[in-house]
């Protein structure tokens, strides 16, 4: 299995002009110590954020003894920040190319080609190139006048920030410049969503739990509420977003780390079932790196309550295989769910659920795939795999189970292996 996210978290550590206030050191940098900046202390709300974001050398301070947590945050911060997580840097500098040698407008300057990036997207629409004067061009290039400069390098509000953040967990295949979008996406973002989609009727009840909601303009509404959902923007001490405010170096430590680790997100809304919930005792310690990884028994047990929602019915010349994915999934994990198929004993993939082979869809998933019996390999039309992806290792897997598929359109459960 390949992972999905060495990638992405490989970009995310590439080392960035040091004009960008959240420098992304690149190779492993080793542990600093927070305390050496002196405007960042233990009584502080973004500590926490900040410490981790330091001492993992994610960021950078605005000097070496300073972090300037009340600096304001600019679009164009946003735009790169969103790229690396995506693991999207390399196709940043490609889009920068690209408009260096269209001699596009702007093209010079150092954010260009995550502008670019946002817009090839859909992050950036027609409303943010009117607000920020972004000309494309004939050749789907963006276009930055002097005036749209001064836009993107203005101060970015809450609002918009959390538009970005949300539109990003959800991007659709086919919209990049070279229409491709690479693997390390795994579920076009859907990754970086508790349990791997949203919940709708936990999103509307989100409204109740924001104290500003009615100041939050319609627009605007749903990006805050999948922020709450996914833990990356809960609000103040009283429970205010501040809609419109101007975003703070200190507001966005929180949020990137929120991005990052899941561990340091907010409390996940969800009512997972028993199997599914993680407690202490499900972990054990790497031999590698001293980190927590989940037992691979408990992993099982995630994916066999997942299992529940396969059903084979058989019919004439096929079996039926019917999926009717939840929810479930722990958050800072992601189930893949793909069924094969033998042909002349050889098996093949007909179908897959929440990857990067059809990740158009969220949770609540139906599907069905038609098995033939023609190709049966003995007594076995073909196989159903889960996957359980660890993402705060990288995407790592934790965990399989394997169905093989009876010609009587029965289901067994058999040792798991590589797949083919």
């Amino acid at each position: 299995m390949m992972n999905l996210h060495s990638k992405k978290f490989a970009a995310l550590v590439v080392a960035a002009a040091l004009v960008f206030p959240f420098c992304f050191c690149g190779g492993a940098a080793p542990r600093r110590d927070v305390g050496a900046l002196g405007d960042v202390t233990p009584g502080d709300w973004y500590y926490p954020y900040v410490k981790r974001l330091y001492e993992d050398g994610v960021i950078e301070g605005m000097t070496d003894s300073s972090y300037a947590p009340g600096a304001e945050v600019r679009t164009s911060e946003i735009a790169a920040f969103v790229a690396r997580y995506l693991g999207l840097e390399y196709m940043a500098e490609k889009s920068r190319d690209f408009l260096a040698r269209n001699k596009v407008e702007g093209a010079g300057l150092w954010y260009s080609g995550y502008i670019q990036l946002m817009c090839d997207l859909g992050i950036f629409g027609g409303e943010e190139l009117d607000f920020y004067g972004i000309k494309l061009m004939g050749g789907g290039g963006a276009a930055i006048s002097e005036s749209a400069a001064l836009a993107i390098e203005a101060p970015i509000k809450r609002m918009d920030a959390a538009k970005f953040i949300a539109k990003s967990f959800e991007i659709k295949k086919g919209r990049t410049r070279t229409n491709f979008l690479k693997s390390e996406i795994g579920g076009n973002g859907n990754e970086f969503i508790n349990g791997g989609g949203y919940d709708r009727e936990i999103l509307g009840q989100i409204k109740t739990a924001i104290a500003d909601y009615s100041e939050i303009p319609d627009p605007y509404r749903e990006y805050f509420q999948k922020c709450f959902y996914n833990g990356i923007i809960r609000g103040d001490e009283k429970g205010k977003v501040s809609p419109t405010s101007t975003l703070k170096r200190g507001e966005l430590a929180k949020i990137i780390a929120s991005v990052l680790y899941f561990e340091l997100r907010g409390s996940d809304l969800r009512e997972l079932p028993e199997e599914c919930a993680i407690g202490q005792g499900d972990y054990f310690l790497s031999p590698a790196d001293g980190a927590p990884v989940l037992k691979q028994e408990k992993a099982e047990r995630i994916l066999a309550e997942q299992a529940k929602s396969i059903s084979a019915e058989n019919l004439k010349d096929s079996v039926s295989i019917s999926v009717s994915q939840k929810n479930i999934i722990p958050a800072g994990y992601l189930a893949e769910t793909y069924i094969y198929a033998y042909e002349s004993g050889t098996p093949a993939m007909v179908g897959a659920l929440n990857c990067a082979s059809n990740a158009d869809a969220y949770y609540p998933k139906e599907a069905s795939f038609q098995i033939p019996k023609t190709g049966a390999s003995g007594a076995s039309l073909g196989f159903v795999y889960l996957v359980l992806r660890d993402l705060k290792r990288r995407g790592e897997v934790a965990g399989a189970l394997m169905y093989e598929i009876g010609a009587s359109g029965n289901l067994k459960n058999i040792s798991a292996r590589e797949l083919p």
